[in-house]
């Protein structure tokens, strides 16, 4: 059987990637307090990272981390998914791990952190923190994290029972549907594959990489024909998709065969 790492060439991770996640009650403080925080958040999404770190550099003061009304969780919140962007990780860490300090009640900071563990490939440490996120709130996307890093290390009968948990929980997490459908084609239940891939597609009917995972279950299954009407979505949804192509012209060349 193909390991995973084999297998993800043909089909289409859509791992979430992290999530600005900003606590709402904020609103209701001084907004003065956080000025220097919305000037660092329109360079961020400017895309001026180094500006943006600059600006949160110049104004954190990590002795006024536990203050009350203190700005800094933001800060450092905003600060750890700058150095994410950049590919700084460790750098990420530190910052989103003492908010988890300062904020010891919040999952945000705990899911974050797993999700950079996840893009680095350190899979146990990910299910860690998933496990600490778990223990203050019964989150499907700490389930989620779990199912994609035991899928990650390979053991995919835990990957299984993770993610239909996450599902099972919330019933429209489309992503946790498709890397359930990776799951269920590296045990070759291609049928359940299928009906994962499915239940993604009717949640997100737009997203290229679940097309494009459909129409390869619909190949392992030995139907081509239907293949190439999804594989030709995922197509023309993202033309330039070096994986999606090399799909589309491999399913092309078996449909004229």
């Amino acid at each position: 059987m193909a390991t995973y790492k084999d297998y993800i060439k043909f089909l289409g991770d859509i791992t979430v990637k992290i999530k600005l996640l900003f606590i709402s009650f904020f609103i209701l403080l001084p907004m003065v307090l956080f000025a220097d925080y919305d000037k660092a958040l329109k360079l961020f999404e400017q895309g001026k990272y180094d500006d943006a770190l600059t600006e949160i550099a110049s104004v954190l003061d990590v002795s006024k981390d536990f203050e009350p009304n203190s700005p800094n969780y933001n800060l450092r919140y905003l600060a750890g998914h700058i150095h994410v962007k950049k590919g700084n990780y460790e750098s990420a860490l530190t910052h989103l791990k003492r908010c988890a300090e300062i904020q010891k009640d919040s999952i945000n900071p705990l899911i974050d952190i797993a999700f950079v563990y996840i893009d680095q490939k350190r899979y146990t440490d990910a299910m860690a923190w998933a496990r600490k996120a778990l223990q203050l709130k019964q989150a499907p996307v700490a389930y989620y994290i779990l199912g994609v890093s035991y899928a990650g290390i390979g053991s995919y009968w835990q990957a299984k029972e993770y993610l239909e948990k996450a599902i099972s929980l919330d019933p429209e997490m489309y992503y946790a549907y498709n890397e359930l459908g990776n799951v269920l084609m590296f045990l070759g239940r291609i049928t359940q594959a299928q009906t994962a891939y499915s239940a993604a597609y009717a949640l997100a009917p737009s997203h290229a990489f679940i097309c494009n995972n459909l129409a390869m279950s619909y190949v392992q299954a030995g139907d081509v024909k239907k293949a190439a009407e999804i594989i030709e979505k995922a197509r023309k949804r993202a033309p330039d998709n070096t994986v999606i192509v090399e799909n589309y012209n491999r399913i092309v060349s078996l449909k004229d065969k």
